[in-house]
């Protein structure tokens, strides 16, 4: 597998499980700008709003309505369905003649509710559309890797991305930027992986590209040791902080998203990294700090504080 690819694709997995509302509509945005040359964006006016358009595609009389639920509210497929039909009854009053509508949702790759397809192609069928479609999170993320790698690193550095309320970044963030403004004099030979790493790996079902990057990373974990056997009263809060962000994963990324597990370890290098860092965008210090924070994964990966450790794993 190609390993860009496999960070383009996680990166916006993680993405669609983070934004909603505003959020996800700029996400959508951001996208279509750079898929569909003709795409223009409508921002909210007065009190018409935006006329039940967020962006269309004025010679294909082609509209898009977006619709982000907040991640940890209930699922409310009467409302989807809703806003889909009293959008679209909008539109053709302020915008005139629609032959192409898409109700962009972000399903977060649970699968569109059946009553909100259905509303679709009965609008089809009542006016006559040649489309009437949902775009979910799969057929979004399909739209976003055909996109160059220049777009793609635009729209990820483009979102903002807030630390959990349960993690205190002033402990770890001590460590990564020790780590991201120091050159590792650590020697991987040297080192030999705990013996139970392998078998941790594959209880949690880690798939490649992620053992191999955890066993890189891990070489570089003296560093850690040695920066923390010198500022110890840090030890305890980092270890807190880090069980913390792997709890927080567990509660954004569900355990039936069939790359849970990989896109929990993404989710983890990037809620790490300090918010100033991400906002900068300046591709060296992020770069730094990315890698940082894999070093500092793999360190309590190795010490059982974030991913279930083989003894707590009961089979049958």
């Amino acid at each position: 597998m190609n390993n860009d690819n496999f960070w383009f694709r996680i990166l916006f997995k993680v993405k669609l499980y983070e934004v909603s509302g505003d959020s996800f509509q700029r996400l959508f945005q951001d996208i279509a700008s750079y898929r569909f040359e003709n795409f223009q964006s409508v921002a909210p006016y007065g009190n018409q709003g935006d006329g039940g358009n967020d962006g269309w595609i004025q010679d294909e009389k082609r509209y898009f309505q977006v619709y982000g639920k907040k991640a940890d509210s209930r699922d409310n497929t009467a409302y989807a369905v809703k806003k889909a039909q009293e959008d679209f009854k909008k539109l053709t009053a302020l915008w005139g003649n629609v032959e192409k509508y898409h109700f962009v949702y972000n399903d977060r790759f649970e699968g569109t509710p059946a009553p909100v397809i259905q509303a679709l192609l009965n609008l089809q069928k009542a006016h006559g559309l040649s489309e009437s479609t949902v775009l979910d999170g799969r057929k979004l993320e399909k739209i976003f890797m055909e996109l160059t790698r220049d777009q793609k690193e635009s729209i990820l550095n483009s979102i903002p991305s807030e630390i959990p309320d349960s993690i205190d970044s002033r402990a770890v963030s001590e460590i990564l930027k020790h780590l991201a403004d120091n050159v590792s004099s650590s020697f991987g030979l040297l080192q030999q992986t705990a013996p139970d790493f392998d078998e941790k790996i594959r209880l949690n079902n880690l798939t490649s590209p992620i053992p191999d990057v955890l066993r890189n990373y891990s070489y570089q974990t003296q560093d850690v040791e040695q920066f923390l056997d010198k500022i110890v009263h840090l030890k305890q809060a980092i270890s807190e902080e880090i069980k913390a962000l792997y709890s927080e994963s567990r509660n954004k990324i569900p355990d039936g998203e069939e790359d849970a597990p990989n896109i929990r370890y993404v989710w983890m290098v990037e809620e790490l990294i300090p918010p100033a860092i991400k906002n900068a965008a300046h591709p060296h210090s992020l770069k730094a700090y990315r890698e940082a924070s894999q070093v500092v994964l793999a360190k309590y990966f190795e010490a059982c504080d974030i991913y279930e450790h083989p003894d707590t794993i009961t089979t049958s």
